[in-house]
Parts: C-alpha cells; structure tokens; sequence
C-alpha cells in the first residue's frame, strides 16, 4: 500500500477510520465468492450445525438465556 495512503489514513479521527472500516467491509462482502474459506472453518461450521440440529429440542433462545441468568 501507498506510504501517502497510510498517512492519510492515519489522520483521521476514530470515527473516520471506522466508517472507512465499515466501508471496506461492505466492498469485501459484496461479492463473498471470492473470499477464500479454508477447509477447517467448513468443518468446524459443519459441526456446529450438527449440533445445533441434535439439541435443537433441549436448546432455548437468546432471549430466554438473558431472562433467565439476568
């Protein structure tokens, strides 16, 4: 990346810098097929989903979790 680039970036203020954040993200995620997953975050999602399916019965919302630890 351009040193001048950076320099810029650099001045900012905080908000600055996280709008810019924000906007990079959203070009990234506009087209996410190009945005390489590797193998073991596939599997490791894959299993969650599993269990998630297999305690889908005793599971409970968010919200329910909040009422009842708050």
């Amino acid at each position: 990346m351009d040193k001048s680039v950076l320099r810029h970036i650099s001045q900012l203020s905080k908000r600055e810098k996280i709008l810019l954040a924000e906007a990079l993200w959203d070009s990234i995620a506009e087209d996410p097929s190009v945005i390489d997953i590797p193998e073991s975050h596939k599997k490791e999602l894959r299993s969650r989903l599993d269990t998630l399916e297999e305690d889908s019965k005793t599971a409970v919302s968010w919200e329910s979790f909040v009422k009842q630890f708050s």
